[in-house]
């Protein structure tokens, strides 16, 4: 693996968030890769889901509540297998039209080039709030 392999294959999954280009996210998951969103059982995405088909039910509940409109990575920085991301971002819902803005720290890990694990650090209470109608 070359060193700068994670941060590579990190930066392209981030590429295909903001381009909504599901197909290449989960072309760069390893087939048993875990995703891990901690966070309010409000949040329907929270959780940690194994594998590619859960992985892809995560996501489209992801996209079926949020209109990402501006994901801007502020730092990446890997040692290694581990990669480590800062981003601001702001969100909408789809049912609300609530703006969400937040900032998150994402944590990646890479063998063989694929992401094997994927964990976010975000404030599910607002995220909940932008979307929830009750």
């Amino acid at each position: 693996m070359a060193d700068d392999e994670p941060t590579r294959v990190v930066q392209q999954f981030l590429d295909a968030i903001k381009g909504g280009d599901g197909q290449t996210m989960m072309g760069l998951l390893a087939e048993d890769a875990v995703v891990v969103l901690p966070g309010s059982f409000k949040v329907a995405w929270a959780g940690r889901w194994q594998g590619r088909e859960p992985i892809k039910q995560c996501f489209q509940a992801i996209g079926a509540l949020l209109d990402i409109r501006d994901h801007t990575v502020n730092l990446m920085f890997g040692e290694g297998e581990h990669v480590m991301v800062l981003i601001d971002e702001t969100s909408a819902a789809k049912n609300t039209g609530r703006l969400l803005h937040q900032e998150t720290a994402w944590y990646f890990r890479i063998v063989d080039g694929a992401i094997v694990h994927w964990q976010a650090y975000e404030d599910t209470e607002q995220i909940a709030w932008v979307w929830d109608e009750g």
